[in-house]
């Protein structure tokens, strides 16, 4: 019976560093393969805290919790600039590093004999030392563990950690600071990993570095993959198959080298197996099918000056929205942008155009951001926002789509749009776990907000969708709302209306003609001549990275000159 509830609490305890990782790789789509590390870092800051420092457990945890936490805050920076391949290397040399300490420091760690006596916890005056004594213990240490990341990736936290698994430039572009997220879901999947590390340390009353190796790491990753990774239950599920079953192989009438081998080739068919057949897991992100978020109930009736917000500050209506002045940024020998002013009056709809490779779309990065201007300077609303990173920007009052959409394609359709949404409580941790009450009230007003943006571009019906199921002309009204949904004053449409079909570019523009009606301050690049002069009120002719013109949309076409090197030329 005790080789059975032991085997149960190696589940508990993998249960707690599997939705750890989750977290990262799930609903960040950070790819650590150090998970082991923090696991072996915190088994062996609990174990020399209770048997050299001589403290009480559960001090010891906490002790883990905070170490652990703390270094994995350290891994995080120099993660932040890389990304896919180079985040796994990057971990996986940690992983070797750790483990290469682990070792080595023969004076801390004992090196591979390892640590033997760690004191056995000791609660409600019991001393825990069987499986039986351990498992109610680790059944809570699960339980908690999995209550916390539970809350973390079902709340507007988890929302933001998707956007950025699924795009980490788009979700810039709503107005979140992809580095702050990083930093925040590396240390609480630290935090996490080191609960299992400090009981670990005290159930086993051993360890070594063996037990937290890279294959320890390769398997974690695994087994997160299998079981669903974004989702939860799919960790708890795992555990239980992946921990369990070899186990059960142990039974066999054989010889242990032989019933070990018979153990890796299960395992690793079933690895083949589910790769082959169920990519997705055991229980896929979205295997609850339709969510609840809002499906089913009628969008609210708003007017359009009741649904579109401002995240700026107030303004007394007097001269332009934007300006620029002298905006310079070349990329090799190719001028993008040369000397290049412009300014976008309140409340209109202005265009940018030009033939291919005159620098258009490099102007809207220049003026988010996304690109540093090598000289000039943008002013919003007589702010000075040159050197600000695009999240900045947004939340001052300017925000971007993308001629490509970049939605978020993995997330309903109402998330998207709510993830949006600026300043939501349920975004920090603060709020999240001792605001609760406060959380939910200001969810559910963004759930009907942002379902008023999605009834606003026609879309309300389809708000439990996934984004990536829809048409790409619905995509695109999709990706409006979203850039609705961040409040800026100052919108700027990167190709709204190209590659989708007449019936969304009529919609497309009626919107586009709402919005400036209600005040916002549009700009929109756009290769469909017809589009520009239906809705532009005014517009510059760009080319070689120069504003050459500008006047009405009609004028600028009028010129013959203009034609011929719009028409006539092939670059861009």
């Amino acid at each position: 019976m005790d080789f059975w509830l032991h085997v149960v609490n190696m589940i508990g305890l993998f249960i707690m560093l599997g939705v750890s990782l989750n977290l990262l790789l799930g609903y960040a789509g950070l790819v650590s393969m150090a998970q082991a590390a923090f696991f072996g870092v915190g088994a062996y800051a609990a174990a020399l805290s209770a048997r050299d420092l001589g403290l009480p457990f559960p001090l010891t945890l906490v002790v883990a919790i905070v170490v652990t936490t703390l270094l994995a805050g350290v891994v995080t920076f120099p993660a932040l600039r890389v990304r896919g391949e180079y985040l796994i290397l990057l971990t996986l040399a940690f992983q070797m590093v750790i483990y290469g300490l682990m070792l080595s420091w023969v004076d801390l760690t004992a090196g591979r004999t390892g640590i033997s006596g760690i004191p056995r916890p000791r609660l409600f005056g019991k001393t825990l030392v069987t499986p039986a004594e351990f498992l109610p213990l680790i059944a809570a240490g699960a339980l908690v563990t999995f209550a916390i990341a539970y809350r973390i990736g079902e709340s507007p936290l988890g929302r933001v950690l998707k956007a950025m698994r699924d795009d980490e430039t788009a979700t810039l572009a709503i107005g979140k600071s992809v580095l702050r997220y990083k930093v925040l879901v590396f240390c609480v999947s630290g935090g996490l990993a080191g609960v299992a590390a400090g009981l670990f340390a005290h159930y086993q009353a051993f360890i070594n570095p063996f037990s937290f190796n890279l294959d320890r790491s390769i398997f974690l990753v695994a087994l997160v993959v299998l079981g669903g990774t974004g989702n939860l239950l799919g960790t708890v599920a795992g555990a239980i198959l992946f921990v369990g079953l070899p186990e059960v192989l142990r039974f066999l009438q054989a010889r242990q080298d032989i019933v070990d081998a018979i153990r890796n080739l299960v395992f690793g068919l079933l690895l083949v197996l589910f790769m082959r057949f169920r990519p997705e897991g055991l229980v896929p992100e979205h295997a609850r099918g339709r969510r609840r978020h809002g499906v089913g109930q009628p969008a609210p009736a708003l007017s359009v000056p009741g649904i579109l917000p401002s995240a700026g500050p107030a303004h007394d209506g007097a001269g332009p929205a934007l300006v620029a002045q002298g905006l310079r940024k070349s990329f090799g020998g190719i001028k993008a942008a040369d000397e290049l002013s412009l300014a976008l009056p309140r409340g209109k709809v202005t265009a940018l155009v030009g033939p291919n490779g005159a620098g258009k779309t490099t102007v809207f990065n220049l003026l988010t951001g996304f690109l540093a201007a090598e000289a000039g300077t943008v002013a919003l609303q007589g702010e000075d926002i040159t050197r600000l990173a695009p999240w900045r920007t947004v939340r001052l009052g300017l925000a971007r789509s993308f001629q490509d959409v970049r939605l978020f394609e993995r997330m309903t359709v109402l998330d998207n749009v709510l993830v949006a949404l600026p300043t939501q409580p349920g975004e920090r941790l603060g709020p999240l776990f001792f605001a609760p009450r406060r959380t939910a009230e200001a969810e559910r007003r963004n759930r009907d907000q942002a379902l008023g943006y999605l009834a606003f571009v026609g879309l309300a019906d389809r708000a439990g969708e996934i984004a990536s199921s829809l048409a790409f002309g619905e995509q695109k009204l999709v990706a409006l709302a979203r850039l609705i949904a961040t409040g800026a004053d100052v919108l700027l449409l990167d190709e709204p209306t190209s590659g989708v079909d007449l019936q969304w570019v009529r919609r497309i523009l009626d919107l586009i003609r709402q919005l400036a009606a209600a005040g916002k301050t549009v700009c929109i690049v756009e290769h469909n001549l017809e589009v520009v002069t239906a809705v532009a009120d005014h517009a510059y002719f760009m080319e070689a990275g120069r504003i050459i013109a500008e006047g009405r949309p009609e004028e600028l076409m009028a010129d013959r000159r203009l034609a011929d090197i719009y028409f006539g030329k092939s670059r861009r």
